[in-house]
């Protein structure tokens, strides 16, 4: 279990949201952390019902529960979803009112309209003021700034509709907020503004004619689907999973559970999905290294003290899996373990488990991971078995760059 952890790791989800419910503040922390991880569909409902019922202001380890399990699963009341959301769009941290926005542009509601209104025009003030002090190299706080403030336009154009149409028009005139309003105007599908996007494909900021271009496609689509609808839709997964980790559960790594379950639900589905999707940045393909090694610790994974077992080639687009036998490229996945040589294409994901795994059915594993040039970070996970149902513990993160 985890350090100064009252849970233990082979906690059901049930233990886990009576702790929610009813445990020590303490208590509940764990809970939230255990949840954002392992959690199911129901455990999104728990946290909805428990930020329902939080101070304004508080529920912080709520609300990143949430941004996981929200886009992960599909929420049984959506208005309850928004109630949840809304304090966090004046929160005084900045980067709570970003992910706030982020849920919101997944799950739009009419409730947040004015919120987000209000939340905008702060968020082009905080632009401004950073803009007039000149800084180089650009300010993490003007980052967040400039993300929420497009994501907030884009946000109040989904929940608002018709409604915010002049301020995005507004928007439109200002060069600065002239792509991102653009867009808007696509998400909005008002054909009362489809001359102005046809003026805008013309426009000499080539990120005004991609957004012009992007928003005449959306509401071309968006017609294409009035007027010409499916046959048929499928129903989604009983588990009320997104499409894309419905998608994702369906990739074969190996025939192996074990196996089966490090790569494709910890290492593709917990260690980018989970993190990256939200933000657009899952990477577009990542290699997948795993290693078998003697003992009860993963050695350190710049070091060729475990046998690699196999190597697997993941890919964003489809999304797609392929076990990959060359001996040059298990040698290439030996570079992609250091820090200091990351990756030529996509990510690199190292996961490193004990021989007796199997036949125990508990121990340690390393997951060691690269994305991109400048961030890496390692984590050690708790992998245990129960009722012949793999599940995971986060024991400690190993080392971050």
């Amino acid at each position: 279990m985890l350090p100064n952890s009252s849970i233990p790791d082979n906690w059901t989800q049930s233990e886990l949201l009576n702790n929610l419910r009813c445990g020590s503040p303490q208590e509940q922390e764990e809970a939230l952390a255990r949840l954002s991880a392992v959690g199911e569909a129901e455990a999104l409902d728990a946290v909805i019902e428990y930020l329902r019922h939080q101070p304004e202001g508080t529920g912080v380890s709520a609300l990143e529960a949430l941004r996981v399990l929200a886009n992960k699963f599909m929420p049984l009341d959506r208005y309850g979803l928004a109630e949840a959301i809304l304090p966090f769009l004046s929160s005084q941290d900045w980067s709570h009112r970003l992910m706030s926005t982020r849920l919101f542009n997944a799950y739009p509601s009419e409730l947040a309209t004015e919120s987000l209104r209000v939340m905008v025009e702060e968020a082009w003030e905080s632009v401004c003021a950073e803009y007039a002090k000149k800084a180089r190299p650009m300010s993490s706080s003007r980052l967040v700034f400039e993300r929420t403030l497009a994501e907030g336009i884009m946000a109040m154009a989904s929940c608002g509709r018709l409604s915010v149409l002049p301020q995005i028009l507004d928007y439109l005139e200002d060069r600065n907020l002239r792509p991102v309003a653009a867009r808007a105007l696509g998400v909005i599908g008002s054909e009362t503004e489809r001359e102005r996007l046809e003026d805008l494909i013309e426009d000499e900021d080539f990120r005004v004619r991609d957004s012009a271009q992007w928003a005449l496609g959306h509401m071309d689509d968006r017609i294409e689907m009035l007027m010409n609808p499916p046959e048929y839709l499928l129903d989604p997964p009983s588990s009320r999973l997104s499409p894309v980790y419905w998608a994702h559960r369906q990739l074969q790594a190996s025939s192996e559970p074990l196996l089966q379950f490090l790569i494709v639900r910890v290492a593709i589905e917990h260690l980018m999905l989970d993190p990256f999707l939200s933000e657009g940045r899952v990477p577009e393909e990542c290699l997948i290294t795993v290693r078998c090694y003697e003992g009860k610790t993963p050695p350190d994974f710049k070091l060729n003290r475990a046998a690699i077992v196999d190597v697997w080639q993941y890919h964003w687009q489809g999304p797609d899996l392929n076990r990959l036998e060359s001996n040059s490229t298990a040698q290439e996945s030996s570079r992609v373990q250091r820090p200091s040589l990351p990756p030529r294409r996509g990510a690199g994901i190292t996961i490193s488990y004990p021989a007796h795994l199997m036949f125990e059915g508990e121990g340690l594993v390393g997951f060691d991971c690269l994305f991109g040039p400048f961030f890496g970070r390692g984590w050690l996970y708790h992998i245990t078995r129960q009722d012949n149902e793999w599940g995971f513990s986060l024991v400690r993160r190993t080392w971050a760059t």
